[in-house]
């Protein structure tokens, strides 16, 4: 009988986030370690501690780097644990939507563009610590990284209730297109390999696309339907049972999915490579 594989390691960018901050209390609770980047510790560590996290676990199992998310080298080192990359990566980052004076574009974010740069400058340290493979700062192979993204960007099937298309293609049209260029970014990383989801840089990706996120007690993963097509060329032949449709689902069910289906689940290879779709 094989023996069990390593408990993963995980880097969080985002963690006072609903989904990211519920995958990372599971992650916790389940004895895993973590890195969070986070521009305010105290607000991080009062999370955990509301959700019954205790002070002991914070200290033995969670390393806080005090960083913005557009700093290269405080990126790497929340990428690092003991000398190694991380096994896995999950950005949960999003800007805060404020209203405009735009018939065309109603609704902006603080910082417009905050997840693509983020993942940008994730992709850059993650290049720099590999050093090509040969000269890498750091030990490990690449790690997974794991987007939480939105639905309405499907270029292959239509991903969300008609009811909703115009609230996601014209009044949230500046934050969905933040999604999107994130999206390029991380499918681009993997290059020609994109299938599969696995370069020289990453192990390979998991886009999470959630639809209409909303506050509330988790119902469970086994309320969440999901569904899911390939990453690949706009308008190309989808790949997958599709997108699975619907209006809303909690942070904390989205939080709890990928915690229990990506990182806790040994079988996680099911999902790299994947747009996915959440949703009730």
């Amino acid at each position: 009988m094989p023996s069990p594989s390593p408990a993963p390691t995980v880097a969080f960018f985002g963690a006072t986030g609903g989904c990211a901050s519920t995958a990372l209390i599971l992650c916790l609770r389940a004895g895993l370690r973590a890195t969070a980047l986070v521009r305010t510790p105290t607000k991080l560590t009062s999370l955990m501690s509301a959700h019954g996290i205790p002070q002991e676990v914070l200290d033995s199992q969670l390393t806080i780097v005090e960083a913005n998310v557009k700093d290269v080298d405080a990126v790497k080192r929340a990428l690092t644990l003991d000398g190694r990359i991380v096994d896995i990566v999950i950005s949960g980052l999003g800007g805060s939507p404020t209203l405009q004076w735009s018939l065309w574009e109603p609704v902006t974010l603080d910082d417009p563009t905050v997840c693509a740069t983020a993942m940008a400058t994730i992709l850059a340290a993650i290049e720099a610590l590999r050093g090509g493979k040969r000269g890498a700062d750091v030990k490990g192979d690449g790690p997974l990284v794991v987007a939480i993204s939105t639905t309405g960007l499907s270029a292959k099937k239509r991903d969300v209730p008609l009811l909703m298309v115009p609230l996601y293609h014209w009044f949230l049209a500046v934050p969905h297109r933040d999604k999107k260029e994130m999206e390029d970014l991380l499918v681009a990383s993997v290059g020609s390999k994109a299938g599969v989801g696995a370069s020289d840089s990453i192990r390979g990706f998991v886009v999470v696309r959630a639809s209409l996120l909303v506050d509330g007690k988790a119902r469970g993963t086994r309320s969440v339907r999901v569904g899911w097509e390939s990453a690949g060329a706009e308008g190309g032949e989808a790949v997958g049972p599709g997108p699975a449709v619907g209006y809303t689902i909690s942070r904390e069910d989205v939080g709890q999915w990928i915690a229990e289906e990506v990182v806790l689940n040994e079988k996680r290879g099911a999902w790299v490579g994947k747009m996915m779709t959440l949703t009730y």
